[in-house]
């Protein structure tokens, strides 16, 4: 059997091509990834590598992320327990230059992100289990916090 194509939320790897920046300057990698519950797909704090310096993204990001064509922005998935929903996703967008990482309302159950140009993100929410698309515009979604990253 090949190698898996393309990663998803339940197989990617810091080995991935898909975490490192369109330039090559910058990746994004993964600690103790682990299911979030038996059969689930990955979780696990997840930073930003490059330059000789290392910045903590968030403590609990799925994946695989995709970065925007200019390799400024990222988009990866935050997973959060929520009381009345259990645990969900949210779309974080990791700004490069600025160093901050914006974390929307919106919520999805499993995100498998296929690709990231001008404003919009595209991808599937559930890819298993009742699938449907996404195509989520980062200009026009509410955003719920945005976190300074610090090393």
């Amino acid at each position: 059997m090949a190698d898996h194509l393309h990663p998803n939320p339940w197989n990617f790897h810091n080995t991935d091509k898909e975490l490192a920046s369109p330039n090559l300057l910058s990746k994004l990698v993964y600690y103790d990834l682990n299911e979030i519950a038996m059969g689930a797909p990955l979780g696990g704090p997840c930073c930003l590598e490059g330059n000789g310096e290392k910045v903590k993204v968030h403590d609990w990001c799925g994946g695989p992320p995709v970065w925007h064509t200019d390799a400024q922005l990222i988009a990866i998935p935050i997973w959060k327990r929520d009381p009345a929903k259990g645990t969900i996703q949210q779309l974080g967008i990791v700004d490069v230059k600025h160093r901050e990482l914006k974390i929307y309302s919106k919520t999805f159950r499993v995100l498998d992100l296929q690709s990231f140009h001008k404003t919009i993100v595209h991808g599937v929410d559930s890819p298993i289990y009742n699938r449907e698309t996404v195509s989520f515009d980062i200009e026009t979604e509410k955003v719920e916090s945005i976190i300074k990253l610090t090393n």
